[in-house]
């Protein structure tokens, strides 16, 4: 097989396996009773896994066969070998997502038959592939605002699990209806629950685990700064106590604060289904201990007792908390110019971080690529360095700039950090889509080969985004493609022409 095809075919996959190889000779038709063997440790669903994939993505059901084998100590969870015959398909994995995951690569691979009106069958050219993550936490960072619809969210979440992302922290803005604290929500822009429940459930069954994100520092107005809104006091100045006077951070010395921020991720971490992480925020938080109680108080000790009274709330439910790292790290500290820190002098948090739990999982947001010298190869990422040398698991967490996520998906996998975040927030659509769901996707699975977005990448992903939408009987213009219209699409899915 020559250069061209292989790099057509290679182009397909969004991530590129570790090891790859094609091969000459007749394609393996994908019809009726195709063989099929999978060689898998625990094979409990994985006959049901597979028929159901196979009548979804190909409308067939295959002749399969499912033997079982020993674990190996090299065996991971997700990964996964494939070997593809003119005859049969030989999947080989020591799990069911491994077998998934082998799965969503063949259909990024299947081609659908050539010379017909209409498709009716697809084939695979002949493959040996070897696959494998980089790193075990592969994760997208998505938010919910009040103009978000949950199609969209959907749509972010199978195409994140079809890339093989295998966590999606969601971070709901003010929407969440609370049961036990209803004035914690918009009160004209509740969700349904049941729609966010049936996600949590999709991503189960897809593969990605759900994890919830409610900001326990900054961001307490639930809303983005620039807007001036707050989903709480806009509506009830009854509840200003629970705040700092300006609203953006919670009142730490008012232990009805603690109170109701208990009931609040309590309640979230059941509707979640019991998540193994929930991200507490902690960002930002400026104006931070400036009412009258908590000025008058040493504030390092608020926010270690703070932070520590829910690493332990969640360590008794066998859970793990997620917090960004900027209110750790002191600006003006010439260790991290050019990297993004927010802590502020007059804060006096810069020892913090030695009072805090080592198993807090540390979520170091860089969203630039700062070289510090025009001959550096790369980014030193100085911060993410501190956090695994002071012993705390780190992930990375890029945004938007491709140079950046291709960097620090590199620095995670060769500094073997926790894993990566990839962030959205309000820009995840038009070009950013793409940059987001290629390169990201690229730089947490196998960051050693990452084209970022070419012309033949973005094909790819609309390709790809349409095989999801076949799988979900989509019929509607705006749901299609990544911006719900063509003219003027902006940032926002949800933006009114």
């Amino acid at each position: 097989m020559n250069e061209r095809e292989v790099k057509i075919l290679t182009d397909r996959l969004i991530p590129v396996p570790q090891q790859l190889e094609f091969k000459d000779g007749a394609e393996y038709i994908l019809k009726e009773k195709c063989r099929v063997t999978v060689t898998i440790c625990d094979y409990s669903g994985v006959e049901k896994t597979v028929k159901e994939l196979f009548k979804l993505f190909w409308g067939i059901t295959p002749d399969l066969s499912v033997k079982g084998r020993l674990l190996k100590k090299s065996d991971a969870l997700e990964s996964y070998t494939l070997e593809v015959s003119e005859d049969e398909i030989l999947i080989d994995a020591s799990s069911n997502t491994g077998v998934m995951n082998a799965l969503k690569t063949l259909r990024q691979l299947a081609e659908a038959e050539r010379g017909v009106a209409k498709t009716e069958s697809y084939f695979l050219v002949q493959c040996a592939i070897n696959d494998f993550p980089a790193m075990a936490f592969r994760g997208i960072h998505l938010c919910v605002f009040p103009e978000t619809p949950l199609w969209d969210i959907e749509r972010q979440i199978r195409i994140a699990a079809y890339h093989k992302f295998n966590y999606a922290v969601i971070e709901t803005w003010g929407i969440f209806p609370f049961e036990s604290h209803p004035e914690m929500c918009w009160a004209d822009k509740k969700i349904e629950k049941s729609e966010l429940k049936r996600l949590i459930r999709l991503g189960q069954d897809l593969g990605i685990t759900l994890i919830p994100q409610f900001n326990l520092l900054g961001h307490a107005t639930a809303s983005r700064s620039i807007t001036g809104k707050h989903a709480v006091l806009s509506y009830d100045p009854s509840l200003q106590s629970l705040f700092e006077p300006e609203g953006w951070t919670w009142c730490l010395t008012n232990p009805e604060t603690r109170r109701v921020l208990t009931d609040l991720v309590l309640e979230l971490y059941e509707f979640y289904d019991y998540p193994p992480f929930f991200h507490i925020g902690c960002d930002e938080a400026d104006n931070i201990g400036t009412c009258r109680d908590c000025r008058r108080k040493e504030l390092k000790d608020l926010v270690r007792d703070h932070i520590c009274y829910f690493h332990d709330l969640f360590a008794k439910q066998g859970t793990r908390i997620i917090m960004w790292h900027d209110m750790l790290l002191q600006t003006g500290d010439e260790r991290w110019k050019g990297y993004i820190v927010c802590g502020l002098p007059e804060h006096k948090l810069s020892e913090l971080y030695k009072e805090l739990p080592r198993d807090i999982i540390i979520a170091d947001w860089q969203y630039g690529y700062p070289k510090e010298k025009s001959e550096d190869p790369e980014p030193h990422w100085p911060t993410a360095k501190f956090f695994k040398s002071e012993e705390f698991p780190v992930l990375v967490c890029p945004w938007l700039n491709q140079d950046g996520m291709k960097s620090l998906g590199r620095f995670a996998a060769e500094e073997k950090l926790f894993g990566m975040l990839e962030t959205t927030w309000h820009i995840s659509h038009d070009r950013s889509f793409a940059h987001i769901f290629c390169t990201a996707a690229y730089a947490s699975w196998n960051p050693s080969v990452n084209p970022g977005v070419t012309l033949s990448t973005r094909l790819s992903l609309a390709h790809h985004l349409r095989q999801l939408g076949w799988d979900t009987g989509i019929d509607e213009y705006i749901k299609t493609g990544w911006s719900q219209y063509q003219v003027d699409p902006g940032h926002h899915p949800h933006t009114v022409i």
